[in-house]
């Protein structure tokens, strides 16, 4: 049977190439054995291929020092002062070079952050000394990467709703003697989440990692409020009295319940990020911060992250290694090991009883939202909808994670790195059209009418010219900071500002001192010198 016309004339070999080719056979593939060493039996099936333990612990190895490799070396490279060196990939799981400072591990409680660090501590990758790496090559031993492992624990109890439930208490003890029974000289710092509320938070960071404790920083007392209702957020001087009378609990548990409940969780994660980033400045010689996030959890920020608006600064937020203005690197060395990869490896050491906890239930902080006439209400965060989608779907499609990040991978980041200005709550860069975008995308206030000048109050003129916290927020943030409502600007019966963290106070006092600047150095060509 032939699968085209044969031409007149043509030799009798030529006619057998345009002949149908025989189908090839298949290969059939034992799946009781593992496809690895093709000879102990399988326990487990990643994305079609089957593992036996040891297999499968070498597998997940390989892949966390192959990811950790390229930026680790062109770092090294960099601190050598030798650029033309190119940066291959790690094929082979060669060990990472070190980098001559310290690291930051966060360490929530999921089995993420926990396989991070049980993997880190089997390779040796971080020493004991601040000082000198001292290792003994006639025993074994290799360089450690880092000199010294700072464990820091963001603990967000407190502000749910349901603490008294086990899955929802307060975990940071349990955790601390875990990483002290591995012995290999970390330093545990358990924070709070309301810390960023803490005037003191700098000396109680020094004091849980062993430093001398500098004077008492008085530029961190200066507080800010907003008020939410209005659609502008002009910010208002927090008064002394009432930041004294609150406990740093009572103003964030205040701060959430005065936005709608799905936005909760973006705020949270941006305190979280700050209080990791602060500490990093904190401690002295530290390189790196390394998270222990997921190729699923990966997926997972990238379709919440596009809903949410933070399609600007999404490329950094989802790069393996960001290198932040301060000069500290964000590394992800688990980026290509799936959720249900550190699961396993989890449950292969015997963690999965009583020390990993992967709800973090950041939906249930603040009161309960109501419901309304439709009867709609209490709605989730885009966070936990896309994490419940993604799980469900992955287990009938197990290529959906690896999919999505390959489209994340893609993604460019189009602001210059290091420069320009960033977002006083989140701290990434600023789109410097995200106000713009918002009054296009969004109706955040009714047309007023023409009101004769002395019907309208005197505080909505004060208010006008206050500073306002919407143009110095980026698009994410702003969202999340929108009133759920639309408010007239000048119907207001009362404002009720709500004090915002310190370092958001600070962040914006720093942008606007930034702003006089940058404008004094645009016109200073027309100035005359007197």
């Amino acid at each position: 049977m032939s699968c085209g016309d044969i031409p007149d004339g043509l030799p009798t070999e030529e006619q057998g190439e345009a002949l149908m080719p025989k189908k090839q056979k298949v290969q059939r593939v034992d799946k009781s054995l593992c496809q690895k060493c093709k000879a102990s039996k399988s326990m487990y099936i990643i994305r079609g291929v089957t593992y036996c333990k040891a297999c499968f612990e070498v597998s997940v190895s390989t892949r966390f020092i192959r990811t950790m490799y390229p930026p680790l070396k062109a770092s090294y490279h960099e601190s050598q002062n030798n650029t033309s060196k190119k940066v291959t990939l790690n094929q082979g799981g060669t060990r990472p070079f070190p980098t001559g400072g310290s690291t930051i591990i966060g360490l929530s409680g999921g089995s993420g952050s926990i396989t991070l660090l049980d993997l880190l501590s089997l390779n040796d990758f971080i020493g004991k000394s601040d000082d000198k790496m001292i290792y003994d090559k006639t025993k074994g031993e290799k360089e450690p990467i880092w000199k010294r492992g700072y464990i820091v624990h963001v603990d967000f109890s407190d502000i749910l709703n349901n603490n008294n439930d086990k899955e929802s208490q307060d975990r940071t003890d349990f955790l601390h003697s875990w990483v002290k029974e591995k012995e290999n000289g970390y330093i545990f710092i358990g924070l709070k989440a309301h810390d960023v509320f803490n005037p003191n938070l700098k000396l109680k960071i020094q004091s849980l990692a062993g430093l001398g404790e500098d004077e008492k920083d008085e530029s961190s007392q200066d507080g800010i409020a907003v008020d939410l209702k209005n659609p502008d957020l002009p910010l208002f001087p927090t008064p002394e009295s009432s930041s004294s009378t609150s406990t740093p609990l009572e103003q964030l548990r205040s701060l959430l319940a005065s936005l709608p409940p799905p936005s909760r969780p973006s705020l949270l994660s941006s305190i979280l990020n700050h209080l990791l980033t602060f500490t990093s400045i904190i401690i002295p010689n530290i390189s790196h911060i390394l998270l222990g996030e997921t190729s699923t959890r990966q997926a997972q920020r990238l379709i919440s992250g596009t809903a949410l608006g933070k399609g600007y600064t999404l490329p950094l937020d989802l790069s393996i290694t960001h290198k932040q203005s301060n000069g500290i690197t964000k590394l992800k060395p688990m980026k290509d090991i799936t959720t249900k990869e550190v699961a396993i490896y989890t449950h292969l050491k015997g963690l999965n009883k009583d020390l990993v906890r992967n709800e973090r239930r950041w939906d249930n902080s603040g009161p309960i939202g109501k419901k309304d006439s439709r009867g709609k209400g209490d709605t989730k965060s885009l966070e936990s909808l896309t994490e419940q989608f993604i799980a469900s779907l992955g287990v009938t499609h197990p290529a959906t994670v690896s999919t999505i990040n390959r489209t994340g991978d893609k993604l460019t980041f189009t602001g210059k790195k290091g420069q320009g200005v960033s977002c006083p709550v989140c701290e990434m860069p600023v789109d410097p059209n995200a106000l713009e975008w918002k009054s296009r995308t969004a109706l955040t206030s009714l047309s007023t009418k023409i009101i004769p000048e002395d019907l309208v109050s005197k505080d909505v003129k004060d208010e006008e010219n206050k500073d306002k916290l919407a143009t110095l927020l980026c698009y994410a943030c702003l969202t999340t900071f929108t009133p759920p409502t639309v408010v007239s600007k000048v119907a207001r019966d009362e404002v009720s500002p709500i004090q915002l963290p310190y370092y958001v106070s600070n962040n914006a006092q720093y942008r606007k001192t930034v702003g006089r600047e940058e404008m004094k150095d645009q016109i200073k060509d027309f100035l005359i010198d007197q």
